[in-house]
């Protein structure tokens, strides 16, 4: 990819408008609010999506935020939809890797061809982006990269494990490129939700929890209980999520890992209980206890 920076970029970069590409903008999700507080911030704000007609409309004709079609699995999109945005805007001074899927279900029993998918969107969706958008930034000597990651990324529970491996991936792949663009003032924030109230949740509503004869019918309870835990545990509401974490995105000097929303904190410490203690309560909450109970009894084949 041939980058021409003029020369004057980085003298003049501190009184530009700052540009900011968001992905996974859908209504009523994270990035649709990420999107409204950074142009409350007085920044330039391309929301981006698969599909743009699930952008509300209201984001670009009340709020003057540009719509980008994105898709952040296909390399074609993603080059397209930098070029449009360095054409018009000269630059890209925050990148937000926010486009991402759920899955619920035991490890043994998703589909690999799901794994795939759910690696190519959560992991590699946020590769290609930081690829693409951050050699301009590293000529330019300035910019901040935002890889959305989650508490799952920190500790992972029964019947999301492939969900919280593609955040752990994430979390891992930003410690990485924190330190190899930091040479460049270029800044890597991890940005991990606790339980936010958006649309992920609602987004595997077609799709089985268990397949037909699982071994884990016993523990279908625990398992739907998982699926709905973002409705159930008294969520944290987006915009209110939003307008935390987005001034201090901007800070001059961000932290490397922004932590908020419901039971994030609480999630995160479970890092540190013993594994014993974290697998007997995880265990009771979301049915592998009274799954083994009832196998050792013979209650279920």
């Amino acid at each position: 990819m041939d980058i021409a920076t003029p020369s004057s970029a980085v003298v003049n970069q501190s009184t530009q408008r700052r540009v900011v590409l968001i992905t996974g903008c859908s209504a009523g999700g994270i990035g649709h609010y990420l999107a409204l507080e950074f142009a409350k911030e007085g920044c330039k704000v391309y929301a981006s999506a698969r599909n743009t007609s699930k952008i509300d409309i209201s984001l670009h004709q009340v709020h003057g935020i540009e719509s980008v079609k994105l898709d952040v699995t296909v390399d074609e999109s993603v080059k397209a939809a930098v070029d449009r945005i360095i054409q018009e805007s000269g630059h890209i001074d925050i990148l937000v890797n926010n486009a991402g899927q759920s899955c619920v279900g035991p490890a043994v029993e998703t589909e690999l061809l799901r794994v795939q998918q759910l690696f190519d969107s959560n992991f590699f969706g946020a590769v290609r982006l930081c690829q693409a958008v951050a050699p301009y930034m590293m000529d330019r000597r300035q910019g901040t990269i935002v890889n959305v990651g989650s508490v799952g990324g920190y500790v992972s529970s029964p019947w999301i494990g492939y969900y919280g491996a593609t955040k752990a991936a994430l979390h891992s792949i930003s410690d990485s490129l924190r330190i190899e663009l930091s040479p460049f003032n270029v800044h890597v924030i991890v940005l991990a939700p606790g339980t936010i109230k958006t649309n992920i949740v609602d987004s595997q509503n077609d799709e089985p929890l268990i397949p037909e004869n699982s071994r884990y019918n016993g523990a279908m309870n625990g398992i739907r209980a998982m699926a709905e835990f973002g409705k159930t545990s008294n969520p944290t509401p987006a915009d209110q999520f939003a307008s935390h974490v987005v001034p201090r995105i901007l800070a001059k000097r961000p932290s490397a890992y922004l932590t908020y929303g419901r039971l994030a904190m609480a999630t995160w410490a479970m890092y540190y209980v013993p594994c014993a203690v974290r697998d007997y309560l995880f265990g009771r909450k979301f049915g592998t206890a009274k799954l083994a109970s009832e196998l050792k009894a013979g209650v279920i084949a």
